[in-house]
């Protein structure tokens, strides 16, 4: 096997931690930090979970970030290579036959009182109406940097579902992305090769409210603030700018999928300004180096479709 299958990262990470000057570290770091399985913490985890996020192809062969819901348990690990995901519920928009066996998908959990987040990637090696069993290809934790504290309840109006379909972000869409705290980008890379570094992927990406902003025409525009390095969502972007985005209104109990075109912005070095007022608060620092630009391809505003909800302040 080619040393390329058997690396932790696949080439458009790699360029990405070149240009930005992680790779030297993520060489070390990839097989310490990525692996094959859960530990124990992180089965105990995804058990405990009410809700997970996933990134994953449709029927129509585009990336789509998606969230399902549950009550604890509804996520089992038979062991430390297996999860099995009950997927009956969900944003109103997953179907289990936009997935078959042997595809690959991104998992995100995160636990907002707590801020603690687990990744994992995995392909699907079963399915039927009520569950999707899953074997894991890379199995990893991320710290709790940018994620916004909240406590979460039932929503009594989750499951009255309706969904609407645009083409361009309305002045309400606008109004809510400009203040939101976090979104999640499902991302997709696939050259035909089966290492583990293929595949779907989904990633938090969160700030002070108002950390997106949305430019004259429409696109959004996020300083790729500082993490850890690995930058396995723009490895992808760089093979494939076609992602999703997915917004959550925690306060109303809606969610906004965003599919967009993706472009990556570097910024020399008298030309490190973010584009945003809120870099310094939430990164100690001024000087971003990257920006990622999304043009939105189509919008779907999903009513009612999360089943927990945040209480007003």
């Amino acid at each position: 096997m080619s040393n390329e299958l058997l690396s932790v990262w696949h080439k458009g990470e790699k360029n990405i931690q070149k240009r930005a000057g992680t790779y030297q570290r993520m060489v070390d770091i990839g097989p310490k930090f990525i692996r094959e399985f859960m530990p124990q913490q992180h089965r105990d985890f995804f058990s405990d979970l009410t809700m997970i996020y996933i990134g994953y192809m449709d029927h129509r062969m585009q990336t789509r970030a998606s969230l399902l819901f549950g009550v604890p348990n509804f996520i089992q690990s038979p062991s430390g290579t297996e999860l099995v995901i009950n997927t009956q519920n969900s944003l109103g928009d997953f179907i289990n036959d936009d997935i078959k066996v042997g595809d690959r998908v991104g998992l995100l959990g995160i636990e907002f009182d707590t801020k603690r987040r687990n990744r994992a990637n995995a392909v699907v090696t079963d399915i039927n109406q009520k569950n999707i069993r899953l074997t894991i290809l890379q199995s990893y934790g991320n710290c709790p940097k940018y994620i916004q504290p909240k406590t979460l309840l039932h929503n009594h109006h989750y499951g009255e579902f309706s969904l609407v379909t645009d083409l361009h972000l309305n002045q309400a869409d606008k109004d809510f992305i400009s203040n939101a705290d976090a979104f999640f980008i499902a991302s997709h890379f696939d050259d035909g090769q089966q290492g583990n570094n293929r595949g779907a992927d989904i990633s938090h990406r969160g700030g002070s409210a108002g950390f997106v902003s949305i430019n004259s025409k429409g696109q959004l525009l996020i300083d790729d603030y500082p993490g850890n390095g690995f930058f396995n969502t723009l490895g992808n972007l760089i093979e494939n700018p076609l992602a999703s985005l997915l917004f959550c209104d925690w306060y109303s109990g809606h969610a906004l999928h965003i599919s967009v075109s993706s472009k990556i912005i570097w910024h020399n070095d008298e030309n490190h300004r973010s584009h945003l007022l809120t870099t310094k608060k939430d990164t100690g620092s001024d000087r971003i180096k990257r920006s990622l630009c999304f043009t939105p391809i189509e919008v779907e505003r999903l009513i009612n479709g999360l089943a927990y909800k945040q209480t007003l302040p």
